[in-house]
């Protein structure tokens, strides 16, 4: 039994020190990964310095990038369809080349060359309606049931559930009909459509497909870089977009929102899906049949509509950058709503010279959060945005799920992009501003309906918690870049 006990004694040396040799050799990847990251590099360094083993083990699946050789193959794809896709904006007549027309929603004088098949002009003549997720659902299957030629739909979690069995099955109802239906999910955020979950689909029809699906086994495994967009595109004149993925948890019990968006802004939507379906699937949906036939410039509703496409195809966070200017405009009121605050410092910079000019400024984040790690961490940077003067607000009944800014009277953001280096680096999101002083004044209402059943963070008694809660905090704040 000794001699066992030596031999296992002995072994567990060995990998003891041999795990440490590999950490240590797996620094300059970290260091040439993270360049320009500096914190994002220590903090990666720090986790293999002191859990050689985790660390190790996070670092290869889901730290190292391997973004050069996806970037590559997500730009070819965009590059062999963006022809095409212009091809159709000219056959519709809509506004100028996006190249030489940036947003007026975003007054930046020049965009990046990657920035041009991210950001989308801006397109009047839409309506927009704020949907609650607990209506959502009915509002997009009596929209699904409406459709006449096809029905476009990408989700990051689709959950094999009550709701994610109702909603597969309207689009089983038309795939008989004949319409064309098309599904797009996540293979992280979607384990179901590995499974028989999407047989009946396929059975009717549909045409089902699954973006990045991991290869555990591979030199590059897959685990990171999800496509966490939620969009439905129905008929090219209908579009839903927001925070909700499909599930009883969304429907039910998490507070979220989107819009409902009715005109020729849908083609934005549709372009984002088209680019999204050639890269997972190789097909072509670059024809004039998948696309509204409202111009831009014709008269109609007022709402102006500019999407983002961000991902980590582009080397810069245009929806990042994109808040970090909206926020630098706003002159009377903020309120951001996010159920992941974990901000840049260009962000943190940006919300502190908001209230110096006199903004208010009103963060609300959940105080019960499906990821306790992440909350910790956005807890550790309550103070110095106490201190700057931003009103911070924990929304108490359920949790928080939503993704939204109110910037004075007219302008709104909305969309799957949380504050945080998951949304702004590693994830495909989608979101939009939207130019609408009926949708501002909607969102605005929720947003203070949401502050009655929100507890409000006292700075004083915030600082004077128990030393242990303070050091949880602390901790999860160095690993806040790699959440």
């Amino acid at each position: 039994m000794a001699e066992l006990w030596l031999f296992l004694t002995d072994w567990w040396v060995v990998i003891d020190w041999g795990t440490a040799l590999l950490a240590a050799l797996s620094v300059p990847s970290v260091l040439v990964q993270r360049r320009g990251r500096p914190m994002a590099a220590v903090s990666w360094i720090l986790a293999l310095v002191t859990l050689p083993i985790v660390g190790l083990v996070l670092w290869w699946l889901i730290g190292r990038n391997h973004l050069e050789r996806r970037r590559r193959r997500k730009r070819s794809a965009h590059e062999t369809l963006a022809p095409r896709l212009e091809e159709v904006r000219a056959a519709i007549a809509t506004d100028q080349p996006r190249a030489s027309e940036p947003s007026p929603l975003l007054p930046v004088s020049h965009l990046p060359l990657e920035f041009l098949g991210s950001v989308f002009p801006p397109c009047d003549g839409n309506e927009v309606v704020l949907l609650d997720a607990h209506e959502a659902f009915a509002i997009m299957e009596r929209d699904v049931r409406a459709a006449k030629h096809h029905v476009h739909a990408l989700f990051y979690i689709w959950k094999d559930d009550d709701t994610g069995r109702g909603f597969r099955d309207a689009l089983i109802e038309k795939a008989k009909e004949g319409v064309e239906v098309r599904v797009l999910a996540d293979a992280i955020g979607s384990p179901a459509f590995a499974t028989r979950f999407v047989r009946p689909l396929r059975d009717a029809g549909a045409k089902v497909s699954r973006f990045f699906p991991p290869q555990l086994f591979s030199a590059t495994p897959r685990l990171n870089f999800r496509n966490h967009r939620k969009i439905l595109v129905v008929d090219g004149d209908v579009g839903v977009m927001g925070g909700f993925n499909i599930g009883d948890e969304y429907r039910l019990r998490w507070h979220d929102m989107g819009v409902r968006i009715e005109g020729p802004a849908v083609n934005q939507l549709q372009e984002i899906f088209a680019d999204d379906w050639f890269f997972a699937s190789g097909e072509d949906l670059a024809d004039r049949s998948y696309f509204g036939h409202r111009r831009c410039d014709e008269p109609g509703n007022n709402a102006v509509v500019g999407a983002i496409a961000s991902g980590p195809d582009t080397r810069g966070s245009p929806i990042e950058d994109a808040l970090f200017i909206a926020i630098n405009q706003t002159q009377r009121r903020l309120y951001l709503t996010t159920p992941y605050l974990i901000p840049p410092r260009g962000i943190m910079a940006a919300l502190r010279a908001a209230v110096y000019r006199g903004v208010d400024v009103r963060l609300l984040v959940p105080a019960h959060s499906d990821v306790p790690l992440v909350r910790w961490a956005s807890r550790s940077y309550y103070p110095e945005l106490l201190g700057a003067g931003v009103r911070i607000y924990e929304y108490q009944p359920a949790m928080l799920h939503a993704k939204a800014a109110v910037f004075d009277e007219d302008l709104a953001l909305i969309g799957s992009a949380n504050i945080d280096n998951r949304s702004f680096r590693l994830n495909f999101e989608s979101s939009a501003f939207i130019r609408d002083t009926s949708l501002n004044q909607a969102l605005a209402h929720v947003f203070e309906d949401d502050l009655t059943r929100s507890e409000e963070i006292d700075q004083s008694r915030f600082n004077r918690r128990p030393w242990g809660a303070k050091l949880i905090d602390a901790t999860a704040h160095l690993l806040s870049p790699l959440l």
